[in-house]
C-alpha cells in the first residue's frame, strides 16, 4: 500500500506476516500499518504466527511513530506470536527503536541483515514452539 506518510506492504505466507516498510513515516503512516496488522492478526484466531519486517528502506520516523509502535506492541504481547524477525541494518535506527519501543522487550525478536537468515531463524522458532506444545 502507498501512503503519503511512508510506504508499506503486508502479505501473509503460511503463518508468517511479511511487512516491507519504505521511506519516512509519521503517525498517520504508522497507524495505517498497525491498523492493517491488527486486522490480519485478529483474523488468525489465535493461531501461532511470526512477523518478518523488512526495514532496509525505512528512513526513520517522527517520535509519534515510535509511540504508535509501542502501543501496537503492547497489544501484540497478548497474541500468539512465536517470533519476530527484523531485517534492519542501521545501528542508529535499531538503537532508537529499542529505546523508544519498550513494549517489545519481552518478545522473541532478532535482527538480521537479510531476509533469508531471518526466515531460517523464524522456522527454527516454530520448530522449538512445536516441541513445547507437544
Amino acid at each position: 500500500m502507498h501512503a503519503l506518510h511512508g510506504e508499506f506492504n503486508i502479505n501473509i505466507e503460511n503463518d508468517i506476516i511479511n511487512i516491507t516498510v519504505q521511506g519516512a513515516f509519521n503517525d498517520v503512516g504508522a497507524k495505517a500499518v498497525t491498523e492493517q496488522l491488527v486486522q490480519h492478526i485478529t483474523a488468525l484466531n489465535n493461531e501461532p504466527f511470526a512477523i518478518l519486517i523488512n526495514l532496509l528502506e525505512f528512513e526513520g520516523g517522527t517520535p509519534e511513530v515510535f509511540a504508535v509502535s509501542d502501543e501496537f506492541n503492547a497489544w501484540l504481547n497478548s497474541k500468539n506470536m512465536v517470533a519476530k524477525a527484523l531485517v534492519f541494518t542501521s545501528p542508529a535506527l535499531i538503537m532508537i527503536e529499542k529505546t523508544l519501543v519498550k513494549s517489545k522487550q519481552g518478545q522473541n525478536i532478532q535482527y538480521f541483515a537479510d531476509e533469508v537468515e531471518a526466515i531460517v531463524w523464524i522456522d527454527t522458532q516454530f520448530e522449538k514452539s512445536s516441541y513445547k506444545l507437544a
